[in-house]
Formats: structure tokens, C-alpha cells, sequence
């Protein structure tokens, strides 16, 4: 018969070692191991060996997820592809478009009317340096806002976007199926932006020289992420179940240029 105490500690432990958070960042390092990671958008191409569809995990500026513990590492934007019916969208073309352009006209710089990531730290940079008047079309979708102008116009934004989010680092996981509401995908995305997001809780992230900050969506800024949807939902903790099954079946990609 174990004594109060005895019975505290073992439901202590049972706590500690049941906490989801602690779980998924275990997760991902079994992600990390899994896949030879961590990846850099400067580093990699369309030409290595990506799996179709998938879920990514971009982490803060100040994660360094090859010498920090996993419980010192902070996810920055979760995200997927493949969530509606009839899709032809890839992993490899989403993560593209996040990088944005690497030749041509707009080298280095992208199009952030094709990426919401690329919007959210735009308009982050915008709000931190007062630049409203420098880019006052930026996040519009309107026709006039397509011209050659305003894009020329807002190249130099566009590239400090790419700079900062090709510096990040990132993991991925294999996660197929046919694209539509129900996959895998839309599970693990929603729910673990719930898990990571701090939007419920009463303290924020401990980096508090993160850009996102300076954003002027509630859902950034208080979520500690590049996320705006699921920010406030519940979590199902069988989505890390789920996350590490499709880990284990992950193949990393054929090479990498840079491991740093």
C-alpha cells in the first residue's frame, strides 16, 4: 500500500511524463533524427526527393534544434498542403513559395500574395519600422495590387521576408493521402497548432525579440505564432500519436547542400 506521498510522486511522474508538449518536442526530434535534419529554405531545391504531401514545422529564429534540447526548441508556424478536394498542390511547391524567388527579376524576393507566412512577417516588418507609407498595398488582393508597379514597389520587402524566413529552421514529415478535409494532415495541423499556441494561456513565449510581435493580428502576436487559424481551438492529444506514426515512416530526402 503506497503512502500519500508515495502516491503524490506517481502522479506526479505520470503527470510529467504524460504532458503533450514535452511529447511532441520529443516528436520532433525523433523527426529530426528520422529525417537528417534540421532544413533551410536557402539550402534545398526542388530537386531533391520530396514526398508529395506532407506537414511542416518551422521553428524560431533562436531554436538551434542541432546543439539545444528539444525542450528549449519553439515552434514557429505549422502548416500543410493537400487540404482540399481536388488539390494539386505539393509539399516541395508550398515550401517554394514561402522561400519565395531565388532568379529572375524579383531574385530573392517571392510574392506574398501567394504565401500567408510571407504576409504575416511582412506586414510584421511593416508595423516594427513604421513602413505604412513605403508599402501601403501590401496584403491587398485587388487586381491594382498585381500591377508591375507595386510590385517593384515592394520588392525590397519582399526580400527582407525571404532573408528572414530562409533562415529559419524546419522539419517535415511524409503524410499522404488524397487531398481533401479528413486527411491526416488537417489532423495534425489543427491540432497542434492548438497545443503550441499560446493564445489561451496567460504567458507568452520567453523570446521576446520575436518579430512576429509586431504584428498587428491578435492571433499572431498573442498565439507566439505565424498562424491564425486553430490558434484558440482545443487539442486532441491522439494527433501526436498520429504525428509519430507518419515520423517513423518518413524517409529523409537524398542529400543536403548545406548541414551547417
Amino acid at each position: 500500500m503506497f503512502s500519500r506521498l508515495g502516491e503524490e510522486m506517481l502522479s506526479s511522474a505520470a503527470s510529467t511524463a504524460a504532458d503533450p508538449l514535452e511529447q511532441l518536442y520529443q516528436t520532433l526530434a525523433d523527426l529530426r533524427e528520422q529525417t537528417h535534419g534540421p532544413y533551410y529554405l536557402d539550402d534545398v531545391d526542388g530537386t531533391l526527393d520530396w514526398p508529395d504531401r506532407g506537414v511542416y514545422f518551422f521553428f524560431s529564429p533562436n531554436s538551434e534544434l542541432r546543439t539545444m534540447s528539444p525542450a528549449d526548441w519553439r515552434l514557429s508556424r505549422i502548416g500543410t498542403v493537400g487540404v482540399s478536394e481536388g488539390s494539386s498542390n505539393t509539399l516541395w511547391n508550398r515550401l517554394r513559395q514561402h522561400r519565395g524567388n531565388v532568379r529572375g527579376k524579383y531574385a530573392d524576393g517571392g510574392n506574398h500574395r501567394g504565401s500567408i507566412f510571407r504576409l504575416h512577417v511582412g506586414r510584421a516588418l511593416i508595423e516594427k519600422h513604421g513602413w505604412h507609407d513605403q508599402y501601403p498595398h501590401w496584403g491587398e488582393q485587388n487586381p491594382d495590387a498585381e500591377t508591375t508597379a507595386v510590385r517593384e514597389q515592394e520588392h525590397d520587402l519582399e526580400q527582407q521576408v525571404s532573408t528572414y524566413i530562409r533562415d529559419l529552421p524546419f522539419l517535415w514529415v511524409d503524410v499522404p493521402g488524397e487531398p481533401g478535409p479528413d486527411v491526416d494532415r488537417v489532423v495534425i495541423e489543427q491540432n497542434l497548432i492548438a497545443l503550441v499556441s499560446h493564445y489561451r494561456r496567460t504567458a507568452g513565449p520567453s523570446d521576446l525579440d520575436w518579430l512576429g510581435y509586431h504584428s498587428e493580428k491578435s492571433e499572431v502576436y498573442q498565439s507566439g505564432l505565424w498562424n491564425v487559424r486553430h490558434v484558440s481551438d482545443l487539442f486532441d492529444p491522439t494527433a501526436i500519436d498520429l504525428l509519430d506514426d507518419h515520423v517513423s515512416s518518413t524517409a529523409p530526402l537524398d542529400h543536403q547542400t548545406d548541414l551547417r
